[in-house]
């Protein structure tokens, strides 16, 4: 059962804008932002996303404080991304990082966790399929967006409770009634949209059904290995209707689901050695919301939204191994009712104020257990979890508020400045915090425009985010980023050819870290909690910091490229001294260029590149036991204490339409990851079978090396009508 103690007082604020509403004046047209150019309006308002033109790439935006990473639906699906995913073409863009394995992303030195996603408004949490693979694709289908935006770092006051980045979605709105069909090497997909009631009304469904048994078989499987049972299979689906009201409101009904299966049974390897692996994993998202939109007057805008949420988790794995014995039962269950209003009111052409509020009440189940007995290991890392067993069964029940305020006025012509302060509440852990932001942008003319954003940014850990399965059973309080950015943009030509330039310098100080536990050496295990290379991370502080630079060509013409490069560093103080995070790259590059030689056909490449991720050395010494044998001591060297190779491929997306007399189009795609087979480096597998004990009493060490996807292939057909 939800609990409601103590929001239901929020509830009759939403019904003011249905109070107060002023005829002549369309919700979907609300009063325009002087301070803000105008795609910047179709953030907050998804409802008119049919009539906004969002600029590419890095945006310049002279009069917005706030500096963001803007993508059309149309450049979303030019780029080259397997699985049909936004998510994992985000790693193109300066100061993101990601893997080849996961669809989970990493703004400028965060965590993965740090970031916000949010669609239309919603949060969506742990937005991930296949899950037991660290997320291999996101639950968003990027045929449903019409934009994207991605907010690095100096968010204003209205986004909280997340200190790296947000991702800000938005749907389409149909402008008329369509029919889609698709399927690609990894899924099927079908959707419809349409219009209702004279125009007032729009309405849009995607399901999605995701098949990655079958490339699993393609891209490096062991050819000797049986299964019984199946693969992994996920679907997801997403609908949205939409009414105006009125002249001056309008309302939204929206639905996410997603649902992933994993049944594998055993397996046979190596040597004929049995290895019994069992997995029977299920997850579930399923988020429902309604939103209303209404202009107050003729200077105010106030959208108010109610949603219910749930995310489960059912993990059974028993595995075998050599004398190894897991067994792992994981059954977590968490339900979210939440409250939101936010407010707009620009009294004159110079200035704006923004306040509204966030309330939301938890509900998480916990069933928990595990067993693990590790015979063959290399030694224990030090802060290993080691040996044992993890029994936990509770449930917890939090609220949670949030307000903020922002006043933003422009104080000269070339001067725009706003002032934000947010305040959050968490009832679990008892905190309150308050967090000032200040952004300003300074229009220096020909020369540019400058950019300073300094704030606090606080994350709480939320009740379905403690780690049970590392024996933590307590929550540490809220962690806080400093972030301090200063940055300077300018458009400018060339031979006639619009460039566009941007340099940004950030730094970001992290107080009272969360401890984590990460896996050293192996990181993409399904059952990470059962092996001996996971370890405990305490850090006492952690900072960011680099300086990115990106120029870009917008054009509608037949040539569009970027080029972005960043020079960072990102550390944890540990025992006094700083050690690179796992994600640390101290230099990155991107290269993509699109070409469009004519109506029907496009071409994407993207070339990526980064410096070698942190990893742990291991290496072993000869010593003679009590009774006079020898034995084999292996040595772990100084956490991430050693680079991996350096990191680089080139991607390809090609897609061929056909267009009918009927109005019908055919669309041909082919997407193509590491289009030259580059072996990257992804870590290596460590155990004792590896050590060999030399004649000079000297020890050999062979590591097996792991590496990342290497050549692959992918394609698909989609019919509009």
């Amino acid at each position: 059962m939800i609990r409601l103690d103590g929001l239901r007082q929020f509830a009759t604020l939403l019904c003011l804008p249905v109070l107060l509403w002023s005829p002549g004046v369309s919700a979907q047209d609300p009063p325009q932002e002087q301070l803000e150019e105008p795609e910047e309006e179709s953030v907050d308002m998804p409802v008119a996303l049919d009539e906004i033109n969002v600029t590419a790439g890095y945006s310049i935006n002279r009069d917005e404080p706030t500096p963001t990473v803007a993508l059309t639906s149309a450049e979303i699906l030019e780029l080259p991304h397997f699985g049909d995913d936004v998510f994992r073409a985000l790693p193109l863009l300066p100061g993101v990082s990601g893997n080849d394995v996961s669809a989970q992303f990493n703004v400028r030195g965060g965590l993965y966790r740090e970031n916000l996603q949010r669609i239309d408004g919603q949060e969506i949490f742990e937005p991930y399929h296949l899950k037991d693979f660290q997320g291999v694709f996101s639950i968003v289908d990027p045929d449903t967006l019409g934009g994207v935006d991605l907010i690095n770092g100096g968010f204003p006051a209205e986004y909280g409770d997340r200190m790296s980045g947000v991702l800000d979605m938005t749907t389409k709105r149909p402008d008329a009634r369509r029919f889609d069909l698709g399927i690609s090497l990894t899924m099927a997909r079908a959707s419809a949209a349409g219009r209702l009631a004279n125009g007032k009304g729009a309405w849009m469904t995607s399901l999605r059904r995701g098949y990655l048994d079958l490339i699993l078989g393609l891209v490096g499987e062991d050819e000797e290995e049986e299964r019984e049972g199946s693969g992994p299979t996920y679907w997801d689906l997403f609908g949205k209707l939409d009414y105006e009201l009125g002249p001056s409101q309008s309302v939204a009904l929206q639905v996410l689901a997603a649902d992933d299966r994993l049944d594998e049974r055993e397996r046979e390897i190596e040597d004929g050695f049995p290895e019994r692996e069992e997995s029977d994993t299920g997850y579930g998202n399923a988020y429902l919301w309604g939103r209303h939109l209404g202009i107050v007057g003729s200077q105010a805008f106030v959208e108010s939204a109610v949603s219910l949420g749930r995310v489960d988790r059912d993990r059974h794995a028993s595995e075998e191994s050599f004398n190894r014995e897991f067994e792992i039962q994981d059954v977590r269950k968490m339900d979210v009712f939440g409250l939101r209003q936010d407010w707009s009111w620009q009294p004159s052409d110079r200035h704006l104020v923004k306040w509204g509020f966030d309330a939301r009440s938890y509900d998480v189940d916990y069933d928990y257990f595990n067993r693990r007995l590790f015979l063959d290991e290399i030694g224990t890392p030090p802060g290993s979890s080691g040996n044992g067993t993890t029994r936990f069964d509770r449930s917890f029940s939090d609220e949670q508020y949030a307000f903020y305020a922002a006043d933003r006025v422009r104080i000269s012509d070339p001067l725009a400045l706003e002032v934000g302060v947010r305040w959050d509440r968490q009832g679990l852990t008892e905190e309150n915090q308050i967090s000032p932001r200040l952004n300003a942008v300074y229009d220096v003319g020909d020369a540019g425009a400058l950019r300073a954003s300094w704030g606090y940014f606080y994350q709480s850990q939320r009740p379905h985010e403690l780690q049970v399965e590392d024996g933590e059973t307590r929550f540490f309080p809220a962690e806080r980023a400093e972030h301090r950015l200063v940055g300077w943009e300018r458009s400018f030509r060339v031979a006639g050819r619009r460039l566009d330039l941007r340099v940004d310098a950030y730094q970001r100080e992290i107080t009272d870290p969360r401890p984590r536990y990460e896996n050293i050496f192996d990181a993409f295990t399904p059952n990470p909690e059962a092996t001996n290379d996971r370890i405990l991370i305490a850090p006492e502080s952690a900072s960011a910091e680099g300086i990115e630079l990106f120029l870009s060509r917008r054009s509608a013409g037949r040539f569009a490229w970027w080029v972005g490069y960043a020079l960072s560093e990102v550390t944890d103080r540990i025992d006094g001294r700083d050690v690179p995070r796992s994600i640390d790259q101290t230099h990155a590059l991107t290269i993509d260029l699109n070409w469009r030689p004519g109506d029907e056909w496009n071409f994407n490449f993207a070339w990526l590149y980064h410096s070698g991720w942190p990893t742990t050395a291991v290496s072993a010494v000869a010593v003679t036991d009590p009774d006079g044998s020898p034995a084999i001591v292996p040595v772990i060297g100084p956490l991430y204490g050693e680079r991996l190779g350096d990191y680089h491929r080139l991607d390809m997306r090609a897609s061929r339409e056909f267009r009918f007399r009927s109005g019908n189009t055919l669309e041909f795609f082919v997407d193509v990851q590491n289009l030259y087979g580059r072996e990257n480096p992804a870590g290596f597998e460590v155990d004792d079978r590896r050590f060999t004990l030399l004649d000079n009493g000297e020890v050999e060490y062979l590591p097996k090396e792991e590496n990342y996807l290497g050549f692959l292939p992918s394609f698909g057909l989609r019919w509009r009508f």
